[in-house]
């Protein structure tokens, strides 16, 4: 049997922004954080805490793409400013 975290530590929470990889599935991003949670010395969380942080991750990274695309259109004047009004 082993420990269970029922909050993801913050330095396992940076670990998993860095071992995310959107061309492996979730469950490989939650093996590489298993490991480094044994590295870290700290309880593995569980799989439905990490699954449920990649998905808010990569929700975020698409919200940030879209949001650089449309900023650099309107820099460059190929689409017209109110386009700002759907990134915010």
């Amino acid at each position: 049997m082993y420990t269970a975290a029922p909050r993801l530590d913050p330095r396992l929470v940076a670990a998993i922004d860095r071992l995310d990889d959107r061309s492996l599935p979730i469950a490989e991003t939650y093996r590489r954080c298993r490991a480094a949670a044994a590295e870290l010395g700290i309880p593995r969380p569980s799989y439905e805490r990490v699954r449920l942080h990649v998905h808010e991750l990569r929700r975020n990274r698409e919200r940030a793409r879209v949001a650089r695309e449309t900023i650099l259109d309107v820099l460059l004047n190929q689409r017209p400013l109110d386009a700002l009004n759907e990134i915010l």
